[in-house]
């Protein structure tokens, strides 16, 4: 069971001042960008024998015919990211050439539920009409060309989005940081052999928009699609996840000090918030990404819907320091853990909300 410890004001000396301190050279994470090792075109055709496997080319949208158009992308998680490691977030960068729109328009990230193949058809011109299909291309029909079906013309992929990220009409585009597309990842770490990669499509209900996204064999300038993955490995703690609320023009700030091991103990410290507040330190194995916004001006990262354990309430120092320690039950290694803190305050919400930790048991 977790112990609980009330430190009082008093007891808040210049020891937790150090430990605040040594708490930034005691957390980790990593940080890799994975390139995209596989893409196509899925060009919408009765008979399936269009695709652009090598082009420079990625193609979402719909032209003016009207025909459908969707990009397939895959990223080899597995090969960068080290085996047992928790995903903390997974940022999905692609680049538009060209468009028929001269606006931003929104398009959702799904994840394919079936293998598909890149040939070596090469579309010629702007390649907006493909080329004829080769061995292994993936089709609006084939998820491998000529002998491989996809269940559903048009490819086979979850219904529910891991996002919805914005294209833009020319240039770089990110995708938002989810539970969808973390959880995604983490199953292409966990299982490798079920890494379909995801399928980008737009509404499809507007003629004439359409964008061509680089592929990964685009030449300068072009920018190729790339995955950016952060994550921790057992024993380590991704600090400073969110803003905190800011108190008096400064971030209210939270961290776990120490390696977070299974049957060890560690110090939970806050700093920058309520001088002489109430606080609570909240803990739970899940993590929302985005959050909920409780506060105007910061967001909970525990997600609602999962068993939250409050670890007792203690009082702040004057400058708005504090700590408490926590014992991590033994037995369990690689429980993933999640923290935050709150502290009364005169607010109109009565409280504030610290930055989250994001932590995986050794």
């Amino acid at each position: 069971m977790l112990r609980l410890l009330r430190p009082t004001a008093r007891r808040i000396t210049s020891r937790w001042i150090w430990l605040i301190a040594m708490g930034q050279s005691l957390t980790a994470q990593t940080t890799v960008t994975i390139p995209c090792d596989r893409d196509n075109t899925l060009y919408e055709s009765a008979t399936g024998v269009l695709s652009n496997g090598v082009g420079m080319g990625v193609f979402v949208g719909v032209t003016g015919q009207p025909l459908k158009h969707r990009g397939l992308y895959h990223f080899n998680v597995a090969a960068l990211v080290p085996a047992g490691a928790r995903i903390v977030s997974a940022v999905l960068n692609l680049n538009t050439s060209r468009s028929s729109v001269g606006t931003n328009f929104p398009a959702d990230v799904h994840r394919v539920l079936a293998d598909w193949g890149e040939g070596t058809s090469n579309a010629t011109l702007q390649e907006g009409r493909g080329a004829a299909a080769t061995t292994n291309d993936a089709t609006w029909r084939h998820s491998r060309y000529p002998n491989t079906l996809w269940t559903t013309p048009g490819g086979d992929f979850a219904s529910v989005p891991d996002c919805t990220m914005y294209l833009a009409w020319f240039g770089p585009a990110q995708s938002p940081t989810t539970a969808g597309m973390n959880a995604t990842v983490q199953s292409w770490l966990d299982r490798p052999n079920q890494n379909y990669g995801w399928l980008i499509k737009t509404n499809e209900l507007i003629p004439y928009l359409s964008f061509r996204l680089d592929s990964r064999e685009a030449p300068a300038p072009g920018i190729k699609p790339t995955l950016t993955v952060r994550y921790v490995l057992p024993g380590q703690t991704a600090a400073n996840w969110g803003p905190g609320c800011p108190v008096q023009g400064a971030p209210f700030r939270c961290a776990l000090v120490g390696a977070p091991t299974s049957g060890a103990a560690v110090n939970w410290t806050l700093s920058n918030g309520p001088a002489g507040a109430i606080a609570a330190n909240l803990l739970t194995f899940d993590f929302d990404p985005i959050g909920t916004p409780l506060h105007p001006q910061c967001a909970c990262y525990l997600p609602l819907s999962s068993a939250v354990v409050t670890l007792g309430l203690f009082v702040l120092d004057s400058s708005g320091a504090g700590a408490q320690p926590l014992a991590l039950p033994p037995g369990f290694p690689g429980a993933p853990l999640t923290g935050q803190s709150a502290a009364l305050d005169s607010s109109a919400t009565g409280f504030v909300l610290s930055n989250a930790w994001v932590a995986m048991t050794n």
